[in-house]
C-alpha cells in the first residue's frame, strides 16, 4: 500500500482502491494524490481506480477533478465503494485447505474491523460498530467509539469507549495507555491526574464490575491495577 497523511492507495485484484480520509478538505487531499501519482506514475499507468471516502459525499466538481487528475496518470475511475464493500474485501482470502475450528481467547472477538493508519488529532471523532485499530496515537481532545473493542498501536491519550451498545465483553488495549476518559460498555473512569509514566503496553476490561487495567508481555501478563 502507498500511502500519505490522508490518502492510501492499495493494489487488489480487481484494480487499485483510493482511499480518502473523510476529514480532510478535498484541496488538501488532491495535492496529496497529485504529489502520490506523480511519485509513483511508471508503477500505476493503465489501471483501473475505485475510491472510497467513507460516509462523506463528494460534489460533481470534486468528482470530476478527481477523475481528471486521475487520467493525467493514465488512470481511469471506474467509481465509488461502500463500506460494506471495503470490508467484505479486506475480509476475503484465498481458498486453501479448511482450517480446524479456533477457539478465540477471552475478550478477543471476530468480526467487523476498522483501521485507521494515521494520528488522530484533537477533534477528530472515530465511530464504528465493531472493532477499530489506530495505528498511531490518539491525542487529548480526540476520541474513539467502537461496538467491539479498540486497539492503539500507539499512546491512547483521548477518549476511549469500547462496547458502545452494551457489549461488556469489549476491551481497550493501548502501548501507551492514559486515556482522558475511558469507558467499557456502562462503566466509565480516567487515568489519575498527572500520571504520564509508561508502563509498557496494558489493556483494560471489565472484571467482577469493575474496570481493570493489566499489564502486557509478549509471554503473557505482567500484573494488575485496578483504575475503578
Amino acid at each position: 500500500m502507498t500511502r500519505t497523511e490522508h490518502i492510501a492507495l492499495k493494489g487488489t485484484r480487481e484494480g487499485l482502491i483510493l482511499y480518502l480520509d473523510p476529514e480532510a478538505a478535498f484541496s488538501l487531499l488532491m495535492d496529496e494524490l497529485k504529489k502520490l501519482l506523480e511519485d509513483s506514475d511508471q508503477f500505476l499507468q493503465g489501471a483501473m481506480v475505485r475510491c472510497y471516502g467513507g460516509e462523506k459525499e463528494y460534489s460533481p466538481e470534486q468528482q470530476e477533478e478527481l477523475t481528471c487528475c486521475l487520467a493525467e496518470h493514465s488512470l481511469t475511475l471506474k467509481g465509488w465503494l461502500t463500506a460494506a464493500e471495503v470490508y467484505s474485501s479486506v475480509r476475503k482470502t484465498p481458498a486453501v485447505q479448511e482450517e480446524p475450528q479456533r477457539i478465540p481467547e477471552e475478550g478477543l472477538e471476530e468480526g467487523p474491523s476498522l483501521f485507521v493508519e494515521r494520528t488522530l488529532r484533537s477533534g477528530a471523532s472515530i465511530q464504528y460498530d465493531g472493532h477499530v485499530i489506530v495505528l498511531g496515537d490518539v491525542n487529548p481532545g480526540a476520541e474513539i467509539v467502537a461496538g467491539g473493542n479498540i486497539v492503539v498501536i500507539g499512546s491512547l491519550k483521548g477518549v476511549a469507549h469500547a462496547g458502545a451498545k452494551g457489549n461488556r465483553n469489549s476491551i481497550v488495549t493501548a502501548y501507551h495507555l492514559v486515556p482522558t476518559q475511558l469507558r467499557i460498555a456502562d462503566l466509565v473512569t480516567r487515568s489519575p491526574e498527572g500520571e504520564q509514566e509508561w508502563r509498557g503496553p496494558e489493556c483494560a476490561r471489565i472484571k467482577d464490575d469493575r474496570l481493570v487495567v493489566e499489564g502486557i508481555q509478549l509471554n503473557g501478563l505482567r500484573g494488575k491495577g485496578m483504575i475503578r
